[in-house]
């Protein structure tokens, strides 16, 4: 990462965008050669990525039995306008956020257990209040509908976290920023300032 100072190897930061991210973006290659972005839901179990869709089509096809691949998640943060920090120069408008970057291995999983596993961390991400009964390959409810849906994991070589909250700016300019921030009071602008705060009084 050109930037050192918004690079972060924090495991509690990967968690942190893996829970809040309700999509992440796949980047794999097709067979025709064409590189192609794929907005997914998905839930992390540790470092590793599932997601569920379909045995077949283009996606399926580029995957395979494995390929190298690339997975993208994004929590983003406030927008933040030029003319916090400059009355009349468009430059300096920016957008802060933390992200994951994953290099590693797309792969289709087969084992009916280990696909209950992503399954149920789909599900406990996006349905946090439950009502379900738990996915177990061995109840008959169940079985049928395992054996038959996709389930995909991206299994990380390395990962590299991003966040990116003015850090490479002086504390001036970062001051200014959080005051813009408290007078507009817009959604999520208390939760940016937090994360600033954290860096000016580190």
């Amino acid at each position: 990462m050109r930037r050192a100072e918004l690079e972060s190897r924090d495991f509690d930061l990967f968690l942190e965008v893996a829970r809040d991210a309700d999509v992440g973006y796949l980047s794999l290659v097709t067979p025709g050669g064409w590189p192609r972005s794929v907005a997914l839901n998905f839930a992390a179990v540790q470092e590793t990525i599932f997601f569920h869709g379909a045995l077949a089509g283009e996606k399926c096809d580029a995957i395979g039995n494995g390929v190298k691949a690339g997975f993208t998640m994004v929590k983003p943060y406030s927008y933040i306008p030029s003319h916090f920090t400059a009355p009349d120069h468009a430059c300096p408008a920016t957008h802060f956020f933390k992200s994951v970057e994953i290099k590693g291995r797309c792969e289709p999983v087969t084992d009916p257990a280990e696909k209950a596993r992503g399954l149920q961390a789909l599900m406990d991400k996006y349905q946090p209040e439950g009502r379900f009964k738990p996915l177990d390959p061995a109840d008959p409810a169940y079985r049928k509908a395992i054996e038959r849906v996709g389930v995909f994991r991206v299994v990380p070589h390395a990962w590299t976290a991003k966040r990116k909250f003015g850090q490479n700016e002086p504390k001036r300019v970062r001051e200014m920023i959080i005051t813009g921030l408290r007078e507009r009071g817009g959604p999520g602008d208390e939760a940016t300032i937090l994360e600033m705060e954290k860096d000016l009084t580190s």
